[in-house]
């Protein structure tokens, strides 16, 4: 791809704009690098040094004699500010698009509602403990387009969300990965359909040399196989597959190919990853194919602790477990987070409303909750869809309802901070919540 002498807009200063900016200019382009905030929003180390970068801010609109918009990842390809730029048929490509195009590297490439980060972490974890050169990024926090200058590794591990997939068009992935598709973003994609659909082009210009990997058990990763030439495997929580990897009998089993046998059995998993047994399962078929040996998977999963803020083990206090699920902020990973546990839980949710069904809980709740307590901007919207199941309460803070959750518990049961919504209403982002949690639940002590 020729981009010398270029001029190339790139909208959104955040890390990924700027990096792509950084790119662009160490190639030779002439690189307008734009975002709507008002220049006292940046620091001064936060920007850019490239004299060859010009830094425009209050706005979000490319200038007509532009040549090529590269989006950053919350940039809507539908955005009003692009039309203009659309119609003349100037190219908008996204950082992941722009990188893969500079790339020589096999890439394993995972997104999904849910699971993507820790999955592809433990990926890394045992790809790199295997002696294999790895580099992760993409939407985990290292923008791909800053490791194309680096040395080549033997693969690139990414985690791509459905708004860096929406504007794919080149790119491909040798091994890719969609770990489950559950409501979210619908603000952007409108519809579930179409979220599932951007997630599906990961697979997209694949080959039969490749292997796309698939949860057998959601209804829109299971649909994705058809019509694809790669090699389909599959990985289940509830039944045998004929390629992949399963839980049958408390142990992970596996065949891919003619080889087949036992991973290692479940309560060998290092505690918070027998938590997400799913990711385990994604991430051993995803290493396995890239060369990992078996005993090294066994090890990484022996030793992996998980992420903060995903199902993250904070304390036990009188017999009550507390755990952060901060990074919970969907009803579907609200639903992963209850069904990990076969103890009672009292279940702290809420926040900013995503547009989520509440109301595709009820039954779970009812079965697995003994109490739920309400925070946030959306507490009174998930009162009304549940209806009455189970009993519930309110809280102004998440300060009081960590206090009412130890009340509610006894012995053997599971405080659960899986807010199913988004932070914004009362935290910073789904971080600061999560160390709040962590605190209250210090203060119990």
């Amino acid at each position: 791809m020729e981009i010398k002498g270029k001029k190339i807009t790139v909208i959104g200063m955040g890390i990924t704009g700027i990096e792509t900016a950084n790119f662009l200019a160490l190639k030779g382009a002439e690189v307008d690098l734009i975002d709507g905030r008002l220049r006292e929003t940046f620091s001064e180390l936060s920007l850019p040094k490239n004299p060859k970068i010009k830094t425009i801010f209050g706005s979000s609109t490319p200038s007509q004699d532009t040549e090529m918009v590269v989006l950053s990842p919350g940039v809507d390809i539908e955005s009003p500010q692009l039309q203009e730029i659309k119609n003349q048929g100037t190219p908008i490509l996204g950082e992941i698009e722009l990188a893969s195009r500079f790339n020589q590297t096999p890439i394993i490439a995972v997104t999904g509602t849910n699971g993507k980060t820790t999955t592809v972490t433990l990926t890394g974890n045992i790809l790199k403990n295997s002696g294999i050169a790895t580099c992760v990024g993409g939407n985990i926090g290292t923008p791909f387009i800053s490791q194309i200058e680096k040395d080549a590794p033997s693969y690139r591990v990414l985690e791509i969300s459905s708004f860096q997939l929406e504007t794919t068009n080149l790119f491909r992935a040798h091994i890719a990965c969609v770990l489950n598709v559950t409501p979210d973003h619908l603000n952007r994609h409108k519809t579930i359909e179409d979220y599932a659909g951007f997630k599906e082009r990961i697979a997209n210009n694949q080959t039969d040399d490749d292997f796309f990997i698939l949860n057998a058990d959601d209804p829109f990763t299971s649909a994705m196989r058809k019509g694809k030439p790669s090699n389909i495997l599959w990985f289940s929580l509830r039944q045998e597959v004929q390629q992949g990897a399963w839980v049958h009998n408390e142990k992970i089993l596996f065949r891919i190919g003619d080889q087949k046998g036992e991973v290692c059995n479940l309560k060998d998993l290092n505690s918070s990853l027998r938590l997400q047994t799913e990711n385990a399962l994604a991430a051993f078929l995803l290493s396995y194919l890239a060369g990992a040996n078996l005993s090294t998977i066994q090890k990484t999963f022996s030793e992996f602790s998980g992420l903060e803020h995903r199902l993250e083990r904070v304390a036990t206090i009188g017999g009550i477990d507390f755990i952060n699920d901060s990074k919970g902020t969907n009803v579907g990973s609200t639903q992963k987070a209850i069904n990990s546990f076969s103890q009672p839980i009292v279940l702290i949710m809420g926040g900013q409303d995503k547009g989520g069904d509440f109301s595709s809980l009820k039954t779970l709740l009812k079965n697995k909750v003994k109490n739920l307590i309400l925070i946030g901007e959306a507490k009174e919207k998930i009162k009304q869809s549940l209806n009455g199941t189970p009993p519930k309460e309110e809280s102004e803070s998440l300060e009081h309802a960590v206090q009412k959750a130890m009340k509610h518990a006894i012995p053997g049961d599971v405080v659960l901070f899986s807010p199913g919504c988004a932070s914004f209403d009362m935290f910073k982002n789904y971080e600061d919540r999560g160390n709040q949690f962590k605190k209250f639940v210090g203060d119990l002590k």
